[in-house]
């Protein structure tokens, strides 16, 4: 019987970090996105925008809903602060896109980040090597 005690306190003990590491990412970041001078001549550009954490989940958006130029970022953040996100959206002006793709195209790709503290980074999985930055709004 002191034996089993013993047992579910050590597991108890264990599991409280995770427990308390859950949200330490919650609340409002700034975002950065910026996008070199690609290969084949499409423009570089960066955007800032916000985003909000809630129970570790990212969900933000650049732009207007459905109009080109749009995107929408959202994903878990692990509690290591690992991100698996996605990054979708429609295109800009074309000088600014890959192969100068039309206006209003709509695209998609995948999102490796990490967090740590109050800062973050991480870049999409996609021919075109851009950045994100992340930075916690102090509240």
């Amino acid at each position: 019987m002191v034996a089993g005690a013993m047992l579910l306190g050590a597991c108890g003990a264990s599991a409280q970090p995770a427990t308390q590491d859950a949200g330490r990412f919650d609340g409002r970041w700034e975002v950065t996105l910026v996008c070199p001078k690609a290969d084949d001549g499409a423009l570089p550009f960066r955007w800032e925008f916000a985003v909000e954490v809630k129970d570790s989940v990212l969900h933000g958006v650049h732009g207007t809903d459905g109009q080109p130029g749009w995107m929408v970022l959202d994903g878990k953040i692990g509690t290591d602060g690992v991100a698996d996100l996605t990054a979708h959206g429609l295109t800009g002006q074309a000088a600014y896109n890959l192969d100068h793709t039309e206006r209003g195209a709509a695209w998609e790709h995948p999102v490796k980040a990490r967090f740590e503290g109050e800062r973050g980074d991480g870049h999409w999985v996609a021919p075109r090597a851009c950045e994100f930055t992340f930075a916690k709004v102090k509240p």
